[in-house]
């Protein structure tokens, strides 16, 4: 078996990495890999005889989480190498949970990761709505709602973290993501500051019969969309006992009323395997532009 050499790639080797990890001479890919590769990322490259052979790209998120690229190498043996450098740097960073994403046509470059514990668990279909004012008006009609919502503020923090843990028991969203994460670690991966703020909301749904009920009934958290003029609903939330009596539909459409009143498009990704959350977002005229194959590994504290 060849001997590697494999470190996080120096500066120089920064670019040639990126083009042998994307496969291509130059792209907008490697510019981003690059963007990337700060304190919380890890190019890692191996070398044979002085030639780069082998690169990956990993980045630690919050709440105990991280995310890989496919490795990319000359052979099976230099993949292995850099997945395993990669997958050690991740774990010494406390992360329990990875995820590795590939389109239908790049399955096979997954098997080094499954080679190092990652099993295929679902497919990410991403959803977007463009605005319609006229439909989007139509579609609110608060004096209907039997609940209420409220916005997050420091004097409801302990309500919002309460619904927010609350939300994931027994989720269809990609339940395997909460297998080897405590409730800490939960609540870490919403609590970064958010570069922009007006796009950034965390909503409450409330039952209007029981309005201080703990948990509350639901949660939306939006974030940034992909492109100009976009918002994206990062988690939509609601309690087992609520679930299956519109709250989520009230969630959407509070959502649907924020972003056009801003004149932006929603986004948000979704479990094929969540076939209620599949419908409510048909129903409010969510279309699919993207489907991804997820991959994890799960590597308990």
């Amino acid at each position: 078996m060849p001997r590697f050499d494999v470190s996080p790639a120096a500066p120089h080797e920064l670019l040639p990495a990126c083009r042998l990890l994307f496969n291509t001479p130059d792209s907008e890919q490697s510019r981003e890999c690059l963007l990337s590769a700060g304190a919380a990322s890890r190019l890692f490259v191996a070398r044979a005889a002085g030639r780069l052979c082998g690169a990956t790209l990993v980045q630690v998120m919050p709440g105990a989480m991280g995310v890989t690229c496919p490795p990319h190498g000359e052979s099976a043996e230099a993949q292995d190498a850099v997945t395993a450098a990669a997958c050690a740097w991740l774990r010494e960073r406390s992360v329990k949970v990875c995820q590795a994403f590939a389109a239908a046509d790049e399955i096979g470059a997954m098997a080094p990761l499954e080679r190092y514990g990652f099993r295929h668990v679902t497919q990410l279909v991403f959803l977007r709505r463009e605005v319609d004012r006229a439909r989007d008006t139509i579609a609110w009609q608060p004096r209907e709602s039997p609940v209420f919502l409220s916005s997050y503020k420091p004097g409801n923090a302990k309500l919002f973290a309460e619904t927010l843990v609350a939300t994931h028991e027994a989720s269809l969203d990609c339940p395997e993501l909460n297998e080897a994460r405590t409730h800490a670690d939960i609540l870490d991966g919403f609590s970064q500051p958010h570069p922009t703020p007006e796009k950034w909301y965390r909503v409450l749904v409330h039952e209007a019969c029981n309005p201080f009920a703990k948990p509350a009934a639901g949660v939306l958290v939006f974030d940034d969309g992909p492109e100009p003029d976009t918002r994206g609903i990062s988690y939509l939330g609601v309690v087992p006992a609520c679930r299956g009596r519109g709250y989520g539909d009230w969630l959407i459409r509070f959502a649907v009323q924020t972003a056009s009143a801003a004149g932006d498009a929603l986004t948000l990704s979704v479990d094929v395997r969540n076939t209620p959350a599949m419908k409510l977002y048909a129903r409010h005229g969510f279309v699919a532009y993207d489907r991804r194959e997820a991959w994890l590994a799960t590597w308990p504290g």
